[in-house]
């Protein structure tokens, strides 16, 4: 299957560690399963793959977005 974002090239099923940025912060989501494009990066998950991947960004968003002070939960002001 040819990359649905750039066309350039054919889809390559593996396993990779995923870069991801928010709010500047950024963090690594470990063995990432699904098609890759050599090209530019692109990646065709399945539905099981694509909801834990949702669940990891989601996780390190509110990691980003709280901080911990004594113990309770407060909105990061950086």
């Amino acid at each position: 299957m040819k990359c649905p974002a750039c066309g350039a090239a054919e889809l390559v099923p593996g396993t990779n560690d995923t870069h991801y940025t928010y709010e500047g912060k950024s963090t690594t989501l470990p063995a990432v399963n699904g098609d890759f494009c050599p090209a530019c990066g692109e990646a065709v998950l399945d539905a099981k793959e694509s909801r834990r991947i949702n669940i990891l960004m989601r996780m390190f968003n509110q990691q980003v977005a709280f901080k911990i002070v004594d113990g309770s939960k407060q909105p990061s002001l950086n």
